[in-house]
């Protein structure tokens, strides 16, 4: 309790006397200079909290000046001095979503304004610049669709997620009515494999679409002029789509499909600090997180809700989906036992001098069909010659599923393939 100074001690008295009744209120309120109803009121609080009301509330505390200083020096203290696994995780981050982490993982609640003037104080600039005076086009904005699962664009984007120096690609789907992410999945390039797995993750959390609205990348359209022959001509991912029944049509320009651009603009300023703050920094790791995270992180930075309740995503059986989501290559078996693959050979000895289909996706690896029935085979790999161009993300899978954690050397024998031969042909001698 803190001690009275010689004035609050005058006011106890007097208030005192005005309880014993050897005063009035109109006597207290002449000595006060203040009104009957304020002298009332002082009476009531000093019978409810004794001299503790005396003494004014902002008694002992510091000034707001002195508090923001210091609230200042915590905060720059930890924009600079922050360290996960070596790496700072608010390097190149922008006011709006630092303001965010500080309210989010350390309580700090002050506005955007406050915190950018105590940055840019400090010499840090954001990296996201609003000047749009420069614009000579002006792009009108198109009304969003109604219903979730009407309209979903496919993009991807090469980007440095891991701050480490190397660019990853993220491919995805955004839907048109909210502007969410609805299926993502990072690869080492852009390719058929990353979308079938970003449209597997969308299938299985959503459904299926009934449109998709992507450019004109050679995954999914096929862009050859020469091709004019009036047939039906569709890469690996428009087979797919063409088979679950999903229209699919070209956007001519970047603007056209703006919102999932704009998203992707977002993330990139977003993401690299999260997964530094997650201690995330494999491929693997993200493609968990985006799948299991993430779109409930973006729906709590960005509460958009469509204009109708109603979805058009329709329910995916997903043992249907999972027959389809796969790229297929024919091939055929020579009489050895032997087929090649990208640079690579593997051998089958029960499909020899067969016409075959060689199927992968990232979920179930690398397997083969004959063209006469849906029966699985897994090949065994015995030899690889990568020296060559091959799609960096069909190598880096076939290496998981068959080396697992050997690292490959040029044209390295994996198994025997003379003694592996000779064992089959005695087996079919002693039968």
């Amino acid at each position: 309790m803190m001690k009275l100074n010689d004035a609050q001690k005058e006011k106890r008295k007097i208030l005192r006397n005005c309880i014993n009744k050897k005063m009035t209120t109109r006597e207290a309120a002449i000595q006060f200079g203040r009104t009957i109803r304020c002298v009332q009121k002082m009476i009531a609080r000093y019978k409810e909290r004794g001299d503790e009301s005396l003494i004014h509330g902002n008694t002992g505390k510091k000034h707001t000046s002195e508090a923001n200083e210091l609230l200042e020096q915590i905060i720059l203290d930890i924009f600079y001095n922050t360290r996960i696994k070596g790496k700072n995780p608010y390097e190149d981050i922008s006011y709006q979503y630092f303001t965010e982490i500080l309210l989010e993982e350390y309580g700090i609640k002050k506005s955007v304004s406050w915190v950018k003037s105590k940055m840019k104080k400090s010499g840090y600039k954001s990296p996201i610049k609003h000047n749009c005076k420069n614009k000579k086009e002006i792009h009108l904005m198109r009304d969003r669709k109604e219903h979730e699962g009407e309209l979903v664009q496919a993009d991807g984007t090469p980007y440095d997620w891991f701050k480490d120096g190397h660019n990853n690609c993220i491919q995805g789907f955004v839907d048109d009515a909210t502007g969410y992410p609805t299926g993502l999945y990072m690869t080492k390039n852009e390719c058929t494999l990353g979308y079938t797995e970003a449209f597997r993750n969308m299938a299985t959390d959503h459904g299926i679409p009934l449109a998709l609205y992507p450019d004109k990348a050679g995954v999914f359209f096929v862009n050859n002029k020469k091709k004019d022959d009036g047939e039906k001509h569709l890469t690996q991912f428009g087979i797919m789509m063409e088979n679950m029944g999903v229209d699919m049509f070209p956007a001519h320009s970047p603007q056209a499909k703006g919102r999932v651009e704009r998203f992707w603009n977002t993330i990139q300023h977003r993401l690299p600090n999260l997964f530094v703050l997650k201690g995330i920094n494999t491929i693997e790791q993200a493609n968990e997180f985006l799948r299991d995270e993430f779109p409930k992180i973006y729906k709590r930075w960005f509460p958009v809700e469509p204009k109708s309740k109603e979805t058009c995503f329709v329910k995916a059986d997903l043992k249907e989906v999972n027959s389809i989501l796969k790229a297929t290559f024919p091939g055929k078996v020579d009489k050895g036992g032997v087929f090649a693959f990208k640079g690579y050979r593997f051998f089958l000895p029960e499909l020899v001098n067969q016409k075959i289909l060689i199927n992968l996706n990232e979920k179930e690896g690398l397997w083969v069909t004959s063209i006469n029935n849906d029966r699985r085979y897994i090949p065994q790999l015995i030899e690889t010659d990568t020296t060559g161009p091959m799609p960096e993300v069909t190598k880096l899978l076939i290496e998981r599923v068959f080396l697992k954690n050997a690292k490959p050397r040029f044209r390295e024998v994996y198994i025997d393939i003379d003694d592996v031969v000779l064992s089959q042909i005695q087996r079919k001698k002693t039968a």
